[in-house]
């Protein structure tokens, strides 16, 4: 799944209609990507091709290693424990530290089940093992162009659940440009297929 999504439902799910939490739930939704990020956006701007760092440099250990361990259902399913059971002394820092886990490890079960070659190893650690998904994020031929949809009917909900739970001007301008997006980009590839 797409790394705005992910931020979408960590703010829309955890949130509660309060800011704070929902931007925890969106830093936590988007932070098993962000590694991965940083690291293209650092091959990019050192002359690496966009085919040299996805068909060579993302199947080396050391990145495979980091994306196990920015997608560890160990990590944020522990966190997530821990900041459940300190939560109940009605402390504010757990609840949202609570928040914030609870949405790193949504990411990494929706990435768990849409992921195929570019699985990642979540229980390493303990095993190397990956599970090859049926369902691909982005491969038409694992049923990509129907994820896709699926996916930007979900931003599109989300964006218009957040919109209307907060009236602050610059997260309801985030939210229009998410929504764009979520239109833009199917719109371009099922007009460009014709």
């Amino acid at each position: 799944m797409n790394t705005q999504s992910h931020v979408l439902m960590g703010a829309y799910f955890f949130g509660k209609a309060a800011p704070l939490a929902a931007a925890i739930g969106a830093v936590g939704g988007a932070l098993p990507d962000l590694p991965m990020i940083a690291i293209v956006v650092y091959l990019k701007a050192t002359g690496h091709t966009g085919q040299e760092i996805f068909q060579t440099l993302y199947w080396q250990n050391w990145w495979q290693i980091t994306n196990a361990i920015a997608h560890s259902f160990l990590l944020w399913g522990g966190l997530m424990l821990i900041a459940f059971l300190l939560r109940q002394s009605q402390n504010e820092f757990w609840n949202l530290g609570f928040v914030f886990a609870a949405s790193g490890f949504l990411h990494c079960c929706i990435d768990f089940c849409v992921h195929r070659e570019d699985a990642h190893m979540h229980f390493w650690p303990l095993t190397r093992y990956k599970f090859t998904s049926p369902v691909s994020y982005y491969d038409p031929s694992h049923y990509g162009q129907y994820f896709s949809l699926f996916e930007a009917a979900l931003g599109l909900f989300l964006c218009y659940g957040l919109f209307r739970q907060f009236s602050h001007v610059l997260v309801r301008i985030a939210l229009i440009l998410a929504a764009a997006l979520y239109v833009a980009v199917p719109a371009f590839f099922i007009l460009g297929r014709n």
